[in-house]
């Protein structure tokens, strides 16, 4: 897929796959272009694999747990499995941000 797509209960947000089949801990990954007050999802989710944004352009505010975090260009934030989260552009500047889907890798067993 060469082309950013709509992503469905965002706003604003555009994606592409950054390749088509993941491997064991690395799910999946997708390069995504938020607008200015864009983002999502609208409500807020939670699952089980945890994800790994990485801020390439401007900033975005990732929500975590009902906690706001600020993430700036060429920085990043990790989202454990089971976190209820949401991603969004509060600025003026469109942002773009790298996203990992990571396999949440089961407890060791004593």
């Amino acid at each position: 897929m060469d082309a950013f797509s709509p992503i469905p209960d965002h706003t604003g947000f555009k994606a592409r796959n950054l390749f088509a089949d993941g491997q064991q801990i690395l799910k999946g990954g997708a390069f995504a272009k938020i607008a200015p007050g864009g983002g999502g999802p609208l409500s807020p989710h939670r699952h089980a694999h945890a994800h790994l944004f990485i801020v390439t352009r401007g900033t975005v505010s990732v929500m975590l747990d009902g906690k706001e975090r600020t993430v700036h260009e060429y920085e990043s934030q990790l989202v454990p499995g089971g976190v209820l989260h949401a991603v969004w552009n509060k600025n003026q500047e469109p942002a773009e941000i790298l996203g990992l889907t990571l396999e949440t890798p089961p407890s060791p067993t004593p």
